[in-house]
């Protein structure tokens, strides 16, 4: 494994521990409330998964993997180049 997957990896871990764990403070009052809805941006220079599923707190995350597209117009035709990935977690 490269060194830039690695931490990729280690990075996500380390938002699914987070989420979890956050998730795990809620209150027995807080438990019948509705839950918030929050979205996370991440920027990493390759196409990368992100946590799906239930966490500890009964939140539901889910994510998108966006390409970051440059495009530049050379001799009238559109050219586009991906530069890098947005990964977008939604949790709710």
């Amino acid at each position: 494994m490269t060194k830039s997957k690695t931490f990729n990896t280690a990075v996500f871990a380390a938002i699914a521990l987070a989420v979890g764990f956050s998730s795990a403070f809620v209150t027995p009052a807080d438990a019948g409330a509705r839950k918030g809805f929050y979205s996370q941006d991440y920027q990493f220079s390759g196409p990368t998964h992100g946590y799906e599923g239930r966490t500890i707190g009964g939140y539901y995350c889910s994510y998108q993997r966006l390409p970051n597209r440059v495009c530049k117009v050379v001799n009238g035709v559109e050219k586009c180049v991906i530069k890098g990935w947005t990964l977008r977690q939604h949790c709710y």
